[in-house]
């Protein structure tokens, strides 16, 4: 018989709620939530990005990306700045405040990581990170999927 408490899909997503609550609750005094954290994050990776290029690498459309943006930007944690070419068109740079805000955060979530995994060997959890990496890879190759 099938029972949904014993799914894959199921146990991951209540796993999924528990990390980030988990790691809401740590960040409550960091000023940041876990969706602006991962932006900074990505913009540390790759400064100077297209609003459009970076809302597919943090996974979010382009008007929930614009909100955040709006948020970090009035803490002084990034800066919009229009192309020459296309003064419609933004590209998003972090500033050393936010620079300093993705090392503080990233410290914070570090240890909230390791809590999660004790206990585990790290070849299991890098065997687990492997299979949801290959997970995301065919939802992606998966056809209607939402951008």
């Amino acid at each position: 018989m099938f029972d949904i408490n014993e799914q894959l899909t199921y146990l991951v997503y209540v796993m999924q709620k528990r990390m980030r609550r988990r790691m809401a609750r740590a960040l409550d005094t960091y000023d940041v939530t876990l969706e602006q954290f991962v932006v900074l994050y990505n913009l540390v990776i790759e400064d100077g990005i297209n609003q459009k290029k970076l809302s597919g690498r943090v996974d979010k459309d382009q008007a929930t990306l614009a909100r955040i943006l709006d948020i970090l930007e009035n803490r002084g944690y990034v800066e919009r700045r229009t192309t020459e070419k296309d003064r419609r068109a933004f590209l998003v740079f972090i500033t050393e405040k936010g620079r300093e805000k993705v090392r503080d955060t990233a410290r914070r979530l570090g240890t909230v990581h390791k809590e999660i995994i004790d206990g585990i060997p790290d070849g299991k959890v890098d065997e687990f990170i492997d299979l949801i990496k290959q997970m995301n890879e065919n939802l992606e190759s998966m056809p209607n999927q939402e951008k």
